[in-house]
């Protein structure tokens, strides 16, 4: 059980709260960090891209413990509707289910249906603000959001545009963008570590990028946390716009596979 929840994380976007750390630099002009990340949506599909209200992805999620692989990977069937709403089913008949609608949450094992904890629940909503679509399609377009171009760096052998994004609770994350193609390559952030109470970095990687619908998807994500791979999920479909029902995120619906399963 303590497995699937690891492997969960990635989906429930399980950090703690990050900071932006020392002084920032020097906003000269926020137009060109903008500019550039208004080009990375154009790069993803532009109005198809903004235009997605939920997503059904399906694949395989490997963990890793201390950058070793641990597991021989498990399937997953993930279903997002936004804003706030998320669905996670590991195996052939979803026995394990882990579900989120914004201030609720639930989890379903071979022991029955739970509550999900206070702590996890506002887990899953702060992952949700580092999440890079939730980033592009609605915090930089709701949220008064202050944006640093860093300059450009060599990132995995690829000239890279740097932006830090900080919020008005001076959280920060830094976005890697693909000078010539403008897709994002990575994001970067500091969490505190729950064990050792210090700030660690954190680095999504983004890759294998193909057109779904007229919309550009990374159909490989990992994440590393203090220079630790600790996850890799991997996409064999994605369907955007699919109609997913909102009844698909309540408990009734997980009461619904208790008796099947059960």
């Amino acid at each position: 059980m303590m497995k699937r929840l690891a492997l969960a994380v990635w989906f429930l976007m399980a950090a703690a709260p990050v900071w932006a750390q020392g002084a920032s630099p020097t906003p000269a002009v926020e137009d060109k960090p903008r500019q550039i990340l208004e080009q990375t949506i154009q790069a993803l599909g532009g109005p198809q891209y903004l235009s997605v209200r939920d997503m059904v992805r399906e694949g395989r999620i490997y963990g890793f413990d201390r950058g070793e692989l641990s597991s021989p990977g498990d399937k997953f069937l993930n279903y997002v509707k936004f804003k706030g709403k998320e669905r996670v089913e590991f195996g052939k008949k979803g026995r394990i289910v882990y579900l989120n609608d914004n201030e609720e949450g639930w989890e379903l094992d071979k022991q029955g249906i739970r509550d999900q904890t206070p702590e996890s629940i506002e887990t899953f909503r702060e992952g949700l603000r580092r999440d890079l679509d939730y980033v592009l399609r609605f915090r930089l377009q709701e949220e008064p959001v202050q944006l640093y171009y860093l300059g450009t760096e060599f990132v995995d052998n690829r000239r890279a545009h740097a932006i830090e994004m900080v919020d008005e609770r001076q959280e920060s994350l830094v976005l890697y963008i693909d000078a010539r193609t403008y897709l994002p390559i990575q994001v970067r952030y500091k969490h505190r570590d729950v064990l050792s109470g210090e700030f660690v970095e954190v680095v999504e990687y983004y890759g294998k990028w193909i057109s779904v619908q007229g919309v550009q998807t990374p159909m490989a994500v990992s994440r590393e946390r203090a220079g630790r791979r600790y996850f890799e999920a991997y996409f064999t479909s994605v369907k955007y716009n699919a109609g997913v029902d909102d009844a698909l995120f309540t408990r009734a619906s997980l009461e619904e596979r208790w008796k099947k399963v059960k």
